[in-house]
């Protein structure tokens, strides 16, 4: 028995011709290929190395920006009450630039006693009238009937007409909306 030779298989072409295309080809893929390749994996550890940095960025600023939604979510309510607070002072130094108005609402304060609420005051200016509508709330029915008689005794005012009486049977309080209309003699003073 002998002994069995191996076989080899080469893909590279033999040396006999040099010069030919498929040597020449498999030459330079054999050397500037392996430069190639090194480049491409040292590209490729590169971008992965980096990615550690990229994550590492990338968590602070989503721990940056928690943290700012929180500051932002905790004053919202504080902006949000700001925001009533500076339209109420923009409506206050409006109205105070009318001189008319300023004096209507002292004659309707003049005319209020303590213990009346005021929810809603309409004014509604026209050239030569001044009429408000107005929405109060009283704990009891005397301090009322003192409100109402009170603004009809104010001499300022021409017209008070009362349009809608309520008792709050669960609150026990009156709401009172109201119409006045204040004298042009008044108005054409202002």
């Amino acid at each position: 028995m002998t002994p069995a030779t191996k076989k080899q298989v080469s893909l590279l072409p033999t040396q006999s011709n040099p010069q030919s295309a498929i040597n020449l080809a498999m030459n330079w893929l054999t050397s500037v290929g392996r430069v190639v390749i090194i480049f491409v994996e040292l590209f490729v550890v590169i971008a992965f190395l980096s990615r550690f940095w990229l994550d590492r960025t990338n968590a602070d600023l989503s721990e940056t920006l928690r943290q700012q939604n929180a500051i932002l979510d905790s004053t919202k309510e504080f902006r949000a009450e700001f925001n009533i607070l500076k339209n109420r002072l923009e409506a206050i130094e409006s109205l105070s630039q009318h001189k008319n108005i300023t004096q209507a609402l002292d004659s309707l304060v003049k005319s209020t006693p303590p213990s009346i609420f005021y929810q809603s005051l309409n004014l509604d200016t026209t050239s030569d009238k001044l009429d408000t509508s107005l929405d109060v709330i009283a704990y009891d029915n005397q301090t009322m009937v003192d409100f109402i008689t009170n603004l009809i005794l104010n001499p300022n005012m021409d017209n008070v007409t009362v349009t809608k009486i309520e008792k709050e049977p669960k609150t026990s309080f009156f709401a009172v909306s109201l119409s006045i209309n204040f004298k042009k003699a008044f108005v054409a003073n202002l």
